[in-house]
């Protein structure tokens, strides 16, 4: 045989060996490692499932691990796709707030553990995806996740008018809880049930004009609600309030009432006018009005307001 083509067949035999040799080697590397478990278990209080927490609650969950081909090594909890700060003491396992989030897995949690957890929910209306995921010592991770909606109390709503109080006796004042007309003066037993009063006529004998001001009652204290204004959000409206919680939450960010009644013991409106909202606070109740209709009349004091309430 000539020297080229000896050289020729001993390089296609070496280039054949180096493609079988490769392919040996890839199946000697395949990794079959098996990732660690994870899951909700149903018990008592712990829920396992997507679920709605009242603003400001808890949800707890009856977490458990399972090691795989290798030990495990962190649980981290997630808030939509975040590890939840391990300074807001939101994360409580076992009874005691977390010491770190990731939780690096000691001692025999590295091959199995129980937790029972508690979160606090995100504090505002809506949805947030919370995720609970284990890693092995090799990087490899399982993981269950839940939504967590956030609402609030229902409101209560009803219609409410108020009259003038200058008309007859018994009228002028309104429970915001019934929607009730009352009276103004001690001594109508209705009184005490009402939140605000209408403030009158200008002056009995020389101008009946209906003033169209009202203020709070029975130690009740008003405040106006307006888009954009201190705070509140430029397309606010009074339908979009669903819960309890908004309301109370709205007191900060009312605007004050500026004029005094005559006798200067108490804080009236400006004249109301049809779309005027109002919060008014009595105790430790919350109520937001919404001014609906305005109604005058010119030969009685039967003049009235329409508002439509929630609390």
């Amino acid at each position: 045989m000539k020297p080229l083509t000896l050289f020729r067949a001993f390089m296609a035999f070496a280039v054949m060996s180096l493609f079988l040799v490769s392919c040996g080697e890839d199946t000697d590397i395949l990794d079959t490692s098996v990732a660690p478990t994870v899951k909700l278990n149903e018990s008592l209080g712990y829920i396992t499932e997507d679920s709605e927490v009242l603003v400001g609650g808890n949800f707890s969950v009856y977490l458990t691990g399972t090691k795989g081909s290798n030990p495990m090594k962190t649980l981290t909890i997630l808030e939509d796709g975040k590890a939840i700060d391990i300074t807001s003491n939101r994360i409580a396992i076992d009874g005691n707030l977390a010491p770190a989030n990731p939780l690096l897995l000691l001692q025999d949690k590295v091959n199995s553990f129980e937790y029972k957890i508690s979160i606090a929910a995100h504090g505002f209306f809506g949805t947030e995806k919370y995720e609970f995921v284990v890693a092995d010592e090799k990087g490899l991770t399982s993981k269950v996740a839940l939504n967590i909606t956030v609402v609030g109390q229902d409101v209560n709503s009803l219609e409410g008018i108020l009259l003038n109080q200058s008309g007859p006796a018994g009228q002028g004042g309104l429970d915001l809880d019934t929607g009730a007309s009352t009276g103004t003066q001690d001594s109508d037993p209705t009184s005490a049930e009402a939140e605000i009063r209408d403030e009158g006529i200008v002056d009995i004998l020389t101008d009946q004009t209906w003033k169209q001001q009202i203020s709070g009652m029975n130690g009740a204290v008003m405040k106006y609600i307006k888009p954009g204004q201190n705070g509140v959000a430029e397309n606010f409206t009074f339908d979009n309030i669903l819960y309890k919680e908004q309301i109370s939450a709205m007191w900060n960010n009312g605007v004050d009432f500026n004029l005094k009644s005559e006798d200067g013991k108490r804080d009236v409106s400006d004249k109301v006018n049809k779309g005027d909202i109002f919060i008014v606070k009595k105790g430790e109740k919350y109520y937001v009005i919404s001014t609906r209709q305005i109604n005058i009349t010119n030969d009685n004091n039967q003049d009235n307001y329409v508002f439509d309430v929630k609390f």
